[in-house]
């Protein structure tokens, strides 16, 4: 057996609503409880002055790499940011999920669950949309693709809507996809921006566990009502399950309407990135941890960004209590930051701006048990 003790750590645990300087113990690949004693050959880690909290999950990203436009080499963006779990929001539609699942998941160490796009070209360019005509979804092999797959690498469907990729289609799309999911008895998430139909219609066919992406997105419907208050349908859905997903993208969040969500109480269910080959590490949105810093800073209480991309995501992935949650018995990914004070300006990709004062740095990553990332400094820095 092999030991990792993380000491004088500031742990944050949202799943199980524990905040408390501590020791967090590993044996070989699980996390365990700590009895205050030190086993022996044990590899110890100082902590001081960072926060502890479970291997982070970004809900929304692109990471079919090789297989389209978008795709991203997904270790080189998560381990290095406290990302243990990534979530691939139907990068691949039928076409082309068996090389994903078989060619691309199996060579990544981060842990990778994916969406299947109800087109069967999924988003293989940006240099033009899918085609979202519900005559071309090939139902017979979506079908087969979750039978074979599900519920192990698929978390359920994926439907673009807006004038960019349903162009006067209305909710056609939509009531299609729907029914598809229905049959297979799986989620379905909706990207939408820039809408021809409005919120409440597509609200209210979404069902407990169906996801709305980009829910903060400013462009033509948003979830503000004329008065600027949140949607009644937004409300209702909430009521019925339905998860509200930041999905920030480089276009897709507007800080006027997430500033008046948070004002109103309504924050998002999940933080993600729906970062893309051409996002990571760019200007508006960079990753996980900076989406997550300026959330903060709009007003979004620490422990809830914290629970947004680690309990809740693992709770809609059906993974409650294995992953994103530090209790013992669970998996051993961990995230270790530190929560800086600097003075920083965020920008949306409408000029709107947020004055911060915090960022989330990235100073270890344990995947499994095994450290995966640490920072150069942390090793001098830590325990001085």
């Amino acid at each position: 057996m092999s030991y990792f003790l993380i000491k004088n750590a500031h742990i944050l645990d949202p799943a199980r609503d524990r905040e408390e300087m501590g020791c967090l113990l590993i044996r070989d690949s699980k996390i365990v409880a700590y009895e205050g004693s030190v086993p022996p050959d044990c590899e110890v880690m100082d902590a001081r002055g960072c926060l502890v909290v479970p291997g982070l999950i970004d809900f929304h990203t692109h990471l079919a790499f090789g297989l389209g436009d978008a795709g991203i080499h997904c270790d080189l963006m998560t381990l290095p940011n406290g990302i243990t779990t990534a979530v691939d929001a139907g990068s691949t539609g039928t076409a082309a999920f068996e090389g994903f699942v078989r060619y691309v998941i199996p060579n990544c160490e981060t842990r990778v669950k994916a969406f299947l796009h109800v087109s069967a070209i999924g988003v293989t360019t940006e240099l033009h949309p899918e085609n979202a005509d519900p005559d071309l979804y090939d139902r017979e092999r979506i079908r087969q693709l979750f039978e074979r797959y599900y519920p192990e690498q698929m978390l359920g469907l994926k439907l673009r809507m807006g004038r960019g990729f349903t162009r006067g289609q209305g909710v056609g799309p939509l009531v299609a996809a729907k029914e598809i999911a229905k049959e297979l008895g799986c989620p379905l998430c909706v990207h939408v921006t820039d809408s021809e139909v409005p919120y409440r219609e597509i609200l209210g066919l979404l069902e407990k566990n169906d996801i709305l992406c980009h829910a903060f997105q400013g462009k033509g419907y948003t979830l503000l009502d004329e008065g600027g208050r949140i949607h009644r349908a937004a409300l209702e859905a909430r009521e019925r399950g339905v998860i509200f997903d930041l999905a920030a993208g480089r276009y897709n969040y507007d800080f006027r309407i997430l500033g008046s969500a948070l004002k109103q109480g309504f924050l998002p269910d999940m933080i993600s990135t729906d970062t893309v080959s051409t996002s990571v590490y760019r200007h508006l949105l960079f990753h996980l941890l900076y989406v997550m810093s300026y959330c903060l800073d709009a007003g979004m209480p620490l422990r809830e960004v914290i629970r947004a991309c680690t309990a809740a995501p693992a709770k809609q992935m059906g993974l409650k209590g294995r992953i994103g949650t530090l209790e013992p018995g669970a998996a051993a990914d961990i995230a270790v930051l530190r929560l800086e004070e600097h003075p920083i300006t965020y920008e949306d990709c409408y000029g709107n701006q947020v004055k911060g004062n915090h960022l989330f740095l990235p100073m270890a990553t344990i995947k499994g048990g095994r450290p995966v990332y640490k920072r150069i400094e942390f090793e001098f820095w830590n325990g001085q």
